[in-house]
């Protein structure tokens, strides 16, 4: 005797379909006729439907794929769309467009993003920032729920640098004079909420100072206000800054990498100076949450691949980008932990709430 499940409508139509079964001796023929077409009807739909997923994976991409980038054209997030937009058209032999939509955080382009068709067509370049900070503001925006990450590309570590005049030169006189100076000692951030402007005030709580946070609008008038002596430091990208430490126009303490940043590798990490403080940004690729598994490492495979030659590699080195990238399980992990991480802290700068 078969067993079977007498609950599953499957089930009964498969006894129904023989005439040793226990349920068809006790059934009317013409039902036993019904199930018996009802589920050869639903095998047949169920192949084919899995032999068009099948046969879309397969032929994965078959069309235009289309790279949206959260922020203005110029930007480090840009220029590594365009490298990932390149190396996928180099090895998919399909055309990729990379098109900038900023606006509302971040959370424009991806909210466009989550809507789309979940096919691997329509990606985004992602970062820490707009993964756990954007949501914190822009309540209608659930990067969690409706993304799925490809990969985290690279972490964009920060330096914290000081002016010339500033009398601390070390990570320990800068921590000594805070202390005796709450409140007083000044450092600047890209951004009111930005990731740099949270890893600042979780490195004034590692060292247990009072610092003075000093949101700017972007890098450029943070760092002119830093060289004319208007605030005493900076905590920045470790790309923007590089070129004024080469210079000696301002002096670096420490970067917030768990390593030493291969684009300023004679700057020492603050947990090597004896700080227990680790805070690192990434930029990434996402798809819409459903989008096939195959697709999504097709996609993050053919990337790393491309990613991974000594031309790409130094060029991201030399945009204070560190290479990381993860496989999808991790990179969905680390977004996870970094909402956990900054969100509540983002949400206690009562930041406005669009």
């Amino acid at each position: 005797m078969k067993v079977t499940d007498s609950t599953n409508p499957a089930a009964q139509a498969i006894d129904a379909a023989d005439p040793s079964s226990q349920t068809s001796r006790f059934m009317p023929r013409p039902w036993r006729r019904f199930y018996v077409t009802l589920l050869r009807g639903l095998l047949v739909l169920n192949a084919g439907l899995a032999n068009c997923v099948v046969h879309a994976q397969a032929s994965y991409p078959d069309r235009m794929i289309t790279i949206v980038v959260p922020y203005p054209a110029g930007g480090t997030t840009d220029m590594l769309a365009r490298s990932v937009a390149d190396v996928l058209r180099r090895r998919s032999g399909q055309n990729v467009v990379v098109d900038n939509q900023p606006g509302a955080g971040g959370s424009l382009a991806g909210k466009r993003v989550i809507s789309a068709t979940p096919d691997g067509y329509t990606l985004l370049m992602t970062s820490s920032g707009i993964n756990s900070v954007v949501p914190t503001t822009y309540k209608d925006f659930k990067p969690l729920e409706g993304l799925t990450q490809v990969s985290v590309l690279v972490d964009v570590p920060f330096v914290m640098v000081v002016n010339n005049e500033f009398p601390a030169k070390t990570l320990g006189d800068f921590m000594n004079y805070a202390k005796k100076a709450p409140g007083q000692v000044s450092v600047g951030n890209v951004g009111l909420g930005s990731h740099g402007h949270l890893a600042q005030l979780l490195f004034g709580k590692a060292i247990g100072a009072d610092l003075l946070p000093v949101p700017y609008k972007g890098s450029t008038p943070a760092i002119n206000d830093l060289l004319g002596g208007q605030i005493d430091a900076i905590l920045d990208n470790v790309g923007v800054q590089k070129p004024f430490i080469e210079t000696h126009k301002v002096t670096p303490l420490f970067v917030t990498s768990a390593r030493r940043s291969p684009a300023l590798p004679l700057v020492p990490t603050a947990v090597e100076l004896g700080v227990s403080f680790e805070s690192t940004a990434w930029f990434g690729l996402a798809a819409p949450r459903a989008t096939p598994p195959a697709v999504v490492l097709y996609l993050r495979d053919t990337i790393v691949a491309g990613l991974q030659t000594p031309e790409q590699l130094s060029r991201l080195t030399l945009a204070g980008l560190t290479p990381v990238f993860s496989t999808p399980a991790q990179a969905n992990a680390r977004a996870a932990t970094d909402t956990h991480t900054l969100a509540p802290l983002a949400a206690s700068l009562n930041l406005p709430v669009n």
